[in-house]
């Protein structure tokens, strides 16, 4: 959704009567001095660059989508860092331009519709704003006659990248809640689904939609979080945890200022620190949380199995087909599978139909929150009872009786034969009767 511009456009565009001079030299925008096309802001000790950037070119993926970002300076490997209008970009042709605006924020001005993109909508207290890229990478709307007059800055804002020096956590006096969100894909910099946020209780949480835990870091121990002992190492940097009445918040810093270290959430909602290997042309992530793909909470999306020992973790399940083919080629998972024919129960006035049939996956992880059947006391009871429920989508009947599932099905794994007795089942997949012709 466009930012309301009715009366910020007219004082952006009067801020803009000057022609406007490349920044592409320095780490400054300033009144008269916007940043358009390949220009780019470059921090004074040349770590980071901001600009206009579209993800993906490098594949055969073509898009038209512009963001304005922060990322590595010296890197070859386009890695965005921090992106302001993720969830509005600027689509070709346009060719957007960062200014101050009229009213002393930072803004992003769309020429072609002639609206402001995005804005830093902050307080602002006096008419000589600019905006500076500093060393550590916090991009800050500050005075140009008083550096410490600070009205807005990137890192009170972080996408899915931690910064070191950065805060995740709370300022309790405030409100203020800065946390991590994955992007939706390797090319669309909206926010996904996964974060990673700091409890007022001081513990750190990977959540899936805000609501569901999926990784916990446990409490800290004055040098590491309980659950993640990784986080001590040669390789590591220097966290700092702080806990008391006003603010609850973790950070890092590193032991050297000039190496290259990513921390962050990826995609698939693991988070990571990685370390960047000039020699290699490559990131080494030398932690991660959860270790494996299919520990993240419905990572795959609905009606699918992930299975960690393929290098193509998700998969549909049978009688099903992937939702949107172009979202997973771009590592974006989440929106699952659909069903290749509809249950007969659900296009039928006859809610009593039976016409559906099951198909048993074998040594499964169960889904979350079945729904436990007590009064069904065998296999054949337990599948009764789900056909007879057209929301009913699988079940499984073992040591702990019957369980049922109602619509959409998720965090579904398979599991090795190892593990398959202590932690597996049999679930059965509700299906049309076409889909299982013969059985």
């Amino acid at each position: 959704m466009l930012l309301p511009c009715h009366v910020l456009l007219g004082l952006l565009l009067l801020s803009l009567h000057t022609p406007a001079s490349s920044a592409a030299a320095t780490d400054t925008v300033s009144p008269g001095h916007s940043l358009a096309g390949s220009d780019r802001l470059v921090s004074n000790n040349s770590k980071f660059a901001l600009g206009f950037f579209k993800p993906g070119n490098e594949s055969s993926y073509t898009n038209h989508n512009s963001y304005l970002g922060i990322w590595f300076n010296k890197v070859s490997k386009l890695t965005p860092l921090w992106t302001a209008n993720g969830e509005n970009p600027v689509v070709d042709p346009t060719s957007p331009e960062l200014a101050i605006s009229g009213d002393g924020n930072l803004a992003i001005l769309d020429h072609a519709t002639k609206s402001i993109i995005w804005s830093t909508r902050a307080n602002i207290t006096t008419n000589d704003t600019i905006a500076v890229l500093l060393n550590n990478g916090n991009l800050v709307l500050r005075s140009s006659s008083n550096s410490s007059n600070i009205f807005w800055q990137s890192f009170d804002y972080p996408t899915d990248t931690l910064f070191a020096g950065a805060k995740i956590g709370w300022d309790k006096v405030t409100g203020m809640n800065r946390r991590l969100v994955s992007r939706k894909s390797s090319v669309d910099q909206a926010p996904g689904i996964f974060s990673l946020e700091l409890g007022l209780n001081g513990e750190g949480h990977l959540l899936w939609n805000s609501t569901v835990a999926y990784w916990s870091s446990g409490d800290w121990n004055g040098r590491y979080f309980g659950l993640a002992p990784e986080m001590i190492g040669d390789v590591m940097p220097n966290f700092t945890f702080v806990h008391n009445d006003k603010e609850a918040y973790f950070t890092y810093t590193l032991y050297d200022d000039t190496a290259i270290v990513h921390a962050g959430l990826d995609v698939f909602g693991i988070g990571f620190v990685g370390m960047w290997l000039e020699g290699n042309q490559e990131w080494f992530k030398n932690y991660r949380q959860p270790v494996v793909h299919c520990d993240v909470y419905a990572v795959c999306g609905p009606f699918t199995i992930c299975d960690d020992n393929k290098d193509l973790f998700c998969d549909c399940m049978k009688g099903f087909s992937v939702r949107s083919p172009k979202d997973w080629e771009l590592d974006d998972q989440t929106g699952g599978c659909i069903r290749n024919t509809p249950l007969s129960c659900g296009s039928s006035k006859d809610r009593t139909s039976l016409t559906d049939k099951f198909y048993p996956m074998q040594s499964i992880r169960l889904p979350h929150n079945a729904e436990n059947v007590q009064a069904a006391t065998s296999g054949d009871e337990c599948s009764q009872v789900c056909l007879s429920n057209c929301s009913c989508t699988a079940y499984s009947y073992g040591k702990d009786g019957c369980s049922i599932w109602h619509d959409e099905l998720y965090n579904v794994k398979q599991l090795s034969d190892a593990s398959s007795d202590r932690n597996g089942g049999v679930l059965y997949i509700r299906l049309a009767a076409k889909e299982l012709p013969g059985s």
